[in-house]
């Protein structure tokens, strides 16, 4: 079935609502997390394990699993996954960072081509190089254009949303729990319309 771009929002919404306050309560507590680990070069290590934590709740939260607050807090340094999703990172980060400095274009491109490579990598159990390289036949089979407007729509929405004095950061952070799971309906409507992409078999915590 093929999904207009503004249906993708109205999905997002959609998984969202049943568990609104779960999502946004972990996605604070991540954030926290992200941001204290940050302050040092060790800290920065475990980022991306924090970041794929983050993912694997946002999925289990779509697919209407039974979450908490805390959920997959932990998987992302179990069974490889720290330096799968490191390796991922330093990849995806260098590779768009390379793309902007060769005129910009190519640096909005890998944004939106590889915007679905860590959830391959949470999901299917792809390698860090695998999962681009999917995300982006999958964001094409999807329609890159569609997926790109989505993504630009959502980044300079909060933006423009956050520049506000006081209010706009707040109603940012509210916003959160949507915008991650219009990321989510994206992915898995890719997968759905996908009969190739690898299976793996995931732990439970």
């Amino acid at each position: 079935m093929i999904m207009k771009a503004e249906e993708f929002f109205s999905e997002g919404l959609r998984l969202a609502k049943p568990e609104y306050w779960t999502i946004f309560f972990n996605f604070l507590i991540y954030v926290l997390l992200i941001v204290i680990a940050s302050i040092t070069v060790i800290g920065l290590l475990i980022v991306p394990s924090l970041a794929v934590g983050l993912v694997r709740f946002t999925i289990r939260a779509g697919r209407g699993e039974e979450v908490d607050v805390g959920d997959s807090l932990s998987w992302g340094f179990k069974d490889g996954m720290w330096w799968k999703s490191l390796v991922f990172c330093v990849i995806a980060t260098i590779g768009i960072i390379i793309g902007f400095i060769l005129l910009i274009i190519p640096g909005l491109y890998l944004s939106a081509a590889w915007c679905l490579g860590m959830y391959l990598l949470v999901d299917r159990g792809l390698s860090p190089m695998e999962a681009l390289g999917k995300s982006r036949e999958l964001v094409h089979a999807i329609g890159f254009w569609k997926v790109f407007i989505i993504i630009f729509a959502m980044s300079v929405g909060l933006q423009l949303i956050s520049l506000i004095p006081i209010l706009g950061v707040i109603v940012a952070f509210f916003l959160y729990p949507l915008v991650v799971m219009v990321y989510v309906a994206i992915y898995e409507h890719a997968i759905k319309g996908d009969t190739q992409v690898i299976d793996a078999d995931f732990q439970e915590d």
